[in-house]
């Protein structure tokens, strides 16, 4: 049986139970890649978001996104990085990533992230999809607000900025296309990928899909309603709505890094359960075959310098490229419940 931990009909919490879904890609939903001439996609897979107070799909959004430039960041660290919020929180604990926090959130991570401009003309889908277009085309992950099918699309009634819409947070993080990707033009067969936080699966859109207005009778008319079925196949707001690309770590040298580790699904350390140590898997491209580079891991956010600095590392990984790309599984593990990041640099960079 299904009991909700707060109800997201009475508008007070986001997608919040306290079970997870059932295996298998929900319709109307499409888990299977479509053709593309031309794609950009994080090897990142998805991931399960805690289900406890209000619901952690913002925290989950921002780890996933993270580690699509090279951090691991425990939901809770996520939510912690807040210092206000009209969900669920309080100074101790933090706060739910809301459109009202989410580029403060990113910012205190240590993430370099561009929010999208919630107060452009209504409406805004065509502006909002060629900002995705620009950012998955390089490589960015892209936390969105959607609504989705059967709910409030107005959680907590006092955090919506310029009279949008939300009803829960996902990530973005590839893009497939029949043209090359090298252009701003967004086309109607291009697609996405995101994730729904509360399965394990890769969900693809076409961009002319992604829309709808609040009735949710257009794009997301067939759309599943309800917890399990609406998160698969969701919409943004058409007049206006939230977002922010993740472009880096905040560095001045930023080869790409992507970081995935054993698990995906994060022990919920703030139900009982105990923190794991994490095995990381880091993926650098970018590189020029024969040239030397070093791999920096820092433990914490706080210990994590921005800029070009390099101090505070607590592993160093020298290496050199054979390739356009290096894999490294780092043999010291790090706790489920931490905040690391890695960067990658050349040997010969003076910081």
């Amino acid at each position: 049986m299904r009991v909700l931990i707060a109800s997201v009909a009475s508008a007070a919490a986001l997608h919040d139970l306290n079970e997870t879904v059932a295996a298998g890609c929900v319709y109307p939903g499409t888990c299977t890649q479509p053709a593309a001439k031309y794609t950009k996609v994080l090897e990142l897979p998805p991931r399960q978001q805690w289900n406890a107070d209000g619901g952690f799909c913002g925290a989950l959004s921002i780890q996933q996104a993270a580690l699509g430039v090279g951090a691991w960041i425990s939901q809770d660290l996520v939510r912690k990085a807040n210092t206000h919020g009209e969900g669920h929180g309080k100074p101790s604990v933090g706060y739910e990533v809301l459109p009202s926090n989410v580029q403060e959130t990113v910012t205190n991570l240590k993430l370099d992230g561009q929010e999208w401009d919630y107060n452009q003309p209504k409406p805004q889908a065509k502006a909002f999809k060629v900002f995705i277009k620009q950012h998955l085309t390089k490589g960015h992950p892209i936390v969105w607000f959607p609504i989705c099918k059967g709910d409030s699309h107005d959680p907590y009634t006092d955090d919506i900025p310029n009279g949008g819409a939300y009803d829960h947070v996902e990530t973005m993080w590839g893009i497939g296309s029949n043209h090359p990707l090298d252009t701003a033009t967004v086309y109607d067969d291009d697609w996405i990928l995101h994730g729904s936080d509360q399965d394990l699966e890769t969900y693809y859109r076409r961009m002319s899909t992604l829309e709808d207005d609040l009735s949710m009778q257009g794009n997301c008319k067939n759309a599943g309603s309800g917890f399990g079925k609406n998160e698969m196949y969701p919409c943004f707001y058409d007049q206006v709505t939230y977002a922010v690309a993740v472009q880096g770590l905040q560095k001045h040298y930023n080869l790409p890094v992507v970081l995935t580790v054993d698990t995906q699904n994060e022990p919920n350390i703030r139900s009982w359960s105990s923190a794991t140590d994490l095995h990381g898997t880091v993926m650098v491209s970018g590189l020029t075959a024969g040239q030397n580079y070093i791999l920096y891991r820092w433990g914490s956010t706080a210990s994590f310098p921005t800029g070009s600095s390099v101090e505070g590392s607590e592993h160093q990984t020298p290496f050199t490229a054979k390739g356009e790309t290096w894999t490294y599984n780092d043999p010291n593990t790090f706790k489920s419940s931490s905040a690391t990041y890695y960067v990658a640099v050349p040997s010969d960079v003076v910081v």
